[in-house]
């Protein structure tokens, strides 16, 4: 049985690979919550066998002490917990593609965190992965929040307007669930990468505009499409698209 600890666990990742690895009889999940202390974190880090670091602030409203409490301390907390403790915890740490040439306040203290994790996985021989993540899309992103595509499928399907500044302006986008199989192909020893900094399997560079016609495409058809090879991004949108409609029809 391997207990892995999941840190951010109710959000958008962490609910999305919480529902893969529950179908494992091989995983013990241990989760640590937006709210929980630091004596809570504390036993829970030292019984894990595996952590999956997925706390942090992503809001771009929220302060500077608010970036640097979630986005740093609690890195520094669980590190400090594995090197007090000589403990050799493999971690899987989701930081962001703003950390490599950082600006602002979040990608700063996400590239802090990187370092502390880079050191103690030096230090102590241990197998760390980070992930540089771009823009993350996919079922249970809550719109209005940090994903352009959430908040466009729940303005469509709720009638509202979508607003797009520049239809060209181009993204990188990974798919959620081909970023939690990821992680858990780590876990069970099925990864190939063997690097600490790593990037998703699959990412997608595309326009705004693009993601809005097929938005309104799914929008304007009664049939959503099936996934196809051909247009992996396309499939892996409509999909995301159908759970905003069944949510829709659901609260109807």
């Amino acid at each position: 049985m391997i207990n892995v600890l999941i840190t951010g666990s109710q959000g958008f990742i962490g609910l999305n690979i919480i529902a893969l690895l529950n179908k494992s009889d091989d995983i013990q999940i241990s989760e640590f919550k937006r709210g929980d202390t630091y004596l809570e974190l504390e036993p829970r880090v030292l019984a894990a066998d595996y952590i999956i670091h997925l706390a942090g602030e992503v809001r771009p409203s929220s302060s500077n002490e608010q970036f640097t409490s979630s986005n740093l301390g609690l890195t520094e907390d669980i590190v400090d917990i594995l090197t007090k403790n000589k403990k050799c915890t493999p971690i899987i740490f989701t930081s962001t593609i703003h950390a490599e040439n950082p600006t602002h306040i979040y990608g700063k203290t996400k590239r802090s965190a990187e370092l502390l994790i880079e050191r103690y996985s030096s230090e102590y021989n241990v197998k760390c992965q980070i992930y540089r993540l771009p823009h993350v899309f996919g079922e249970g992103c809550k719109p209005n929040y940090n994903s352009v595509i959430s908040t466009w499928m729940f303005n469509s399907v709720n009638g509202l307007e979508i607003n797009v500044y520049d239809r060209s302006i181009k993204m990188t986008y990974c798919y959620v669930q081909d970023v939690v199989k990821q992680f858990v192909d780590i876990i069970f020893n099925q990864s190939i990468d063997t690097h600490i900094y790593c990037v998703p399997s699959k990412n997608y560079h595309i326009t705004l505009g693009e993601v809005v016609d097929y938005i309104n495409e799914f929008k304007e058809s009664n049939e959503f499409i099936s996934f196809s090879a051909k247009d992996e991004f396309k499939s892996k949108l409509a999909i995301t698209y159908m759970s905003y409609h069944k949510e829709y029809n659901d609260k109807k």
